[in-house]
């Protein structure tokens, strides 16, 4: 049953408002809970965006710590060359090159037949260096023979497939290919069908071969049309072949390079050349990312005249975020270590075999905000003049790590998604709320006593004066009855 709430009919008070003023003044600790856990979300979303920053920083640091990374550089080709090249960080250089023939595997092909499923190949077998295919009723069809042929290709080092030429007749023709350049291989057929012999009429048309070139007068040779570690750093993609410009004086039984006067081919230029516009921008895009990370700590001191020195966006933004929550992070101890750790290393000293050992040798200086400026005439003459060592002094080398290196590895930490600095503070941002949540539920439920066992009294008031009312009337009516029986009037 519904209770009965009187609402002021008998005292005449605003019951209803005085509940409302009442329990507001009770839930104040509930609400202190309440801002409590929302001032706990909101430094949590401001780790988060500090972590952003970081995150933009490691990925800026991480494209220039490895020497393959800052060491860019790219290659020229002399034009129709019959090769191209590729740089995945080669020393500079200029190297002249000549093919003298490119790779290829073996390719041995069939006549033609009728059928690629009749059984027109008798019995016998097949034999490829050392591998003996037996054919039979099960397999004398050349799908199954070539089935036959690709099971033991893993021993024969021999594939084979079906090719129609498109005939009306005889269009079917057996395909064996050499598995590299230096698998060369003779059929051996042995076929018989009704005692006459079965013939695959094999032809060789074309001979497995090495790929052959030159580099700089060293004969190069390979099994594949890509040449990989014959310089370092570069991959080169043979496409052709070099013009002869002499025949040599052939020697019977001698390979051509042997002969005492071997052939001679023209030679084309490859240039390998620093890419320093490419490690140019990424020293800038770590300027820039550090510089990102102080901007967002010194958003949080407006008072103390800090300002942003990061660049605007097309929009005229404040690269430094407008909408910064650094200010709720002002002066935290985490933050503050970090800031130390990163300006710290800064100043390393690199022990490296280059000529470079610190950052402000490139042209990078820390100002008086804690920012970063960088010299672009300095670092375009120390990439001009002492690439490696730009690269030994950022990626490090055998000597020593680079700077580059030792800020990946505390960013790595940092941003680390298990320990890293938000990861940990995601951990004690779980447990405050976990148990301010319990506090609020508990807090919510006394409220609720509170203000029922409130209710219940201003309901037992009513009743009460309700119920004096009553007597009062009643004893009113009585005397003004008493009084007239002694006055007489009726």
């Amino acid at each position: 049953m519904a209770e009965i709430s009187f609402g002021g009919l008998a005292t005449g008070l605003p019951t209803e408002d005085l509940v409302t003023g009442l329990m507001a003044i009770e839930r104040r600790p509930l609400e202190r809970l309440e801002e409590q856990k929302s001032y706990e979300t909101e430094r949590l979303n401001a780790y988060a965006q500090f972590k952003g920053k970081l995150d933009g920083l490691r990925s800026a640091v991480s494209g220039l710590s490895l020497t393959s990374q800052v060491r860019t550089t790219a290659t020229q080709v002399a034009s129709g060359a019959p090769f191209s090249a590729t740089s995945s960080a080669a020393a500079p250089g200029s190297y002249d090159l000549a093919v003298v023939q490119l790779a290829q595997v073996q390719k041995t092909v069939s006549g033609g037949f009728a059928s690629d499923s009749l059984a027109l190949l008798g019995s016998g077998s097949l034999t490829l260096g050392e591998t003996v295919i037996t054919i039979d009723e099960t397999n004398n069809s050349l799908q199954g023979l070539a089935a036959a042929i690709n099971a033991t290709s893993d021993a024969s080092g021999v594939q084979a497939t079906i090719i129609n030429d498109g005939s009306s007749t005889n269009g079917y023709h057996l395909v064996l290919t050499g598995k590299d350049a230096e698998t060369a291989f003779t059929p051996v057929v042995d076929l018989t069908s009704g005692g006459e012999p079965v013939e695959l009429g094999l032809t060789t048309v074309r001979h497995a071969q090495q790929a052959e070139a030159y580099v700089d007068g060293i004969r190069v040779v390979s099994n594949s049309n890509r040449l990989t570690g014959v310089i370092a750093g570069l991959t080169i993609d043979l496409t052709g072949t070099s013009t002869q410009t002499s025949a040599g004086t052939a020697e019977e039984g001698v390979p051509p390079h042997e002969w005492a006067d071997p052939p001679q081919y023209q030679t084309s230029n490859l240039t390998v050349t620093a890419d320093t516009e490419a490690l140019r921008s990424k020293v800038q895009d770590f300027v820039d990312a550090y510089n990102g990370v102080m901007d967002w700590i010194s958003a949080g001191y407006p008072e103390f005249g800090a300002a942003s020195t990061a660049s605007t966006t097309e929009e005229g933004e404040d690269a430094a975020d407008s909408n910064s929550l650094s200010s709720l992070l002002r002066g935290d101890a985490s933050i503050n270590s970090v800031k130390r750790q990163l300006q710290g290393l800064l100043s390393t000293v690199v022990d490296s075999s280059g000529a470079l050992s610190s950052l402000s040798q490139l042209g990078i200086s820390t100002q008086r905000d804690g920012s970063l400026s960088l010299n672009a005439t300095e670092l375009e003459k120390q990439l001009s003049s002492n690439f490696t060592d730009v690269g030994k002094l950022l990626a490090g080398d055998d000597a020593g790590e680079g700077v580059m290196k030792k800020f990946n590895s505390a960013l790595l930490q940092l941003t680390s998604t298990s320990s890293g600095l938000y990861a940990e503070k995601k951990t004690r941002y779980d447990a405050a709320v976990a148990r301010l949540d319990k506090q609020i539920l508990n807090t919510e439920a006394l409220m609720d006593k509170k203000e029922l066992a409130l209710r219940e009294r201003f309901n037992a008031m009513e009743l009460l004066v309700s119920s004096m009312n009553t007597q009062s009337s009643f004893l009113t009516q009585q005397m003004d009855l008493l009084s007239n029986m002694m006055t007489g009037n009726n």
